[in-house]
C-alpha cells in the first residue's frame, strides 16, 4: 500500500511537470510578443524629414504621377523617426481590413469565429472581409473605429460596399497599429498580430505579399498588413506593420502609380524604398 502511494506521488508529480512544460510552450507559442508602453503622443525625431526623403529617393520607379506618404515610429523611444506627407489619406485597399478585424473581434463578445479574422489577415481573404463588413455596418465600422482610436484622416468609401475605397493617412495606419501594440487587450493583440505575422506570400485572390517590409528587411520579425488594387485613375500599393530590429518599429509606407503601372515594378519599388530603412531599424 505505501508503495502504491509513492508511485501515486510520483505519477502526479511527473503529471504536474509535463502539464507545466507543455503550458510553457504553449504560452510562448501565443506570447503577447507585440507589447509596447508607447501611450500618449510621440515626439518628433530631428531626422525624420530626411530619412523620409531617403526613403522617397530610393523608390527606383518615383515619377510624375507616383505619390507616397511614410510614417516609421519607434515604439521603444515613442518617437517618430520618418514622416513624408503622412496626413494625406489614400485609398487602403486591403489595409482596411485592419479596421473590420478590430471592430469584429472587440464587438463580437467572442461570437465571430478566430480563423476567420485569421483567414482575413494573414491570407487577405477578401470574402471574409466582405461578409464582415456586411453583417457588422459597413461604412459604420470606418466610423467606430475612426472614432474610437482617434483617427483625424480616415474616411469611409463613398459608395458603401467598397471597403477597399476607405481613406487613411499614413499617420492613421500608424496609430491603428500603435492602439494593437498598446491599447488593445492582449487577447486582441495576439489573435490580429500573430495572423499578420504569418502572412503568406501569396495572398488568397493569388498577389504576391511578400513585397516592401518582409523583401525589404530579410532576417526581422514583422506583423504586416499589406495593400494592393486600382480606382479608375491609380495603381494602389501599400506596406504596412510591426517590425522588430533593435527596437520595435512601425512602419507605414502607401503609395498610388500610374494606372498602367506594371505591379513587378511597383513591388520592387517599394521593396527597395523600405531597404533603405535598414540601417535604422
Amino acid at each position: 500500500m505505501g508503495w502504491d502511494v509513492r508511485r501515486s506521488s510520483w505519477i502526479a508529480g511527473v503529471v504536474v511537470v509535463v502539464l507545466s512544460v507543455v503550458g510553457g510552450i504553449v504560452g510562448l507559442a501565443n506570447s503577447d510578443q507585440w507589447s509596447s508602453s508607447c501611450s500618449g503622443g510621440v515626439s518628433r525625431g530631428s531626422a525624420a524629414d530626411d530619412v523620409a526623403r531617403s526613403v522617397r529617393e530610393n523608390l527606383p520607379s518615383f515619377s510624375e504621377g507616383t505619390s507616397v506618404s511614410v510614417e516609421v515610429v519607434d515604439l521603444d523611444a515613442c518617437a517618430e523617426i520618418a514622416r513624408l506627407d503622412a496626413d494625406s489619406g489614400f485609398p487602403t485597399a486591403s489595409v482596411v481590413k485592419l479596421l473590420i478585424a478590430i471592430d469584429a473581434v472587440e464587438r463580437s463578445g467572442g461570437d465571430t469565429a478566430d480563423g476567420e479574422i485569421e483567414r482575413m489577415l494573414s491570407a487577405s481573404d477578401d470574402d471574409v472581409a466582405s461578409r464582415l463588413w456586411t453583417a457588422n455596418g459597413g461604412p459604420d465600422i470606418v466610423r467606430r473605429v475612426a472614432a474610437k482610436l482617434e483617427l483625424t484622416d480616415t474616411a469611409p468609401p463613398r459608395s458603401s460596399g467598397r471597403w477597399g475605397s476607405t481613406r487613411m493617412s499614413a499617420s492613421d495606419v500608424a496609430r491603428v497599429y500603435r492602439y494593437l501594440a498598446v491599447e488593445a487587450d492582449a487577447d486582441t493583440r495576439t489573435l490580429l498580430l500573430d495572423a499578420m505575422g504569418q502572412a503568406s506570400g501569396v495572398a488568397e485572390d493569388g498577389f504576391p505579399q511578400h513585397f516592401g517590409i518582409p523583401g525589404g528587411l530579410p532576417g526581422h520579425r514583422w506583423a504586416i498588413k499589406q495593400g494592393w488594387g486600382s480606382t479608375e485613375t491609380d495603381t494602389v500599393l501599400h506596406t504596412t506593420g510591426l517590425v522588430r530590429g533593435d527596437h520595435d518599429f512601425v512602419v507605414v509606407l502607401l503609395s498610388t502609380w500610374p494606372r498602367d503601372t506594371d505591379w513587378a515594378v511597383a513591388r520592387s519599388a517599394l521593396t527597395e524604398a523600405v531597404r533603405s530603412l535598414d540601417g535604422i531599424v
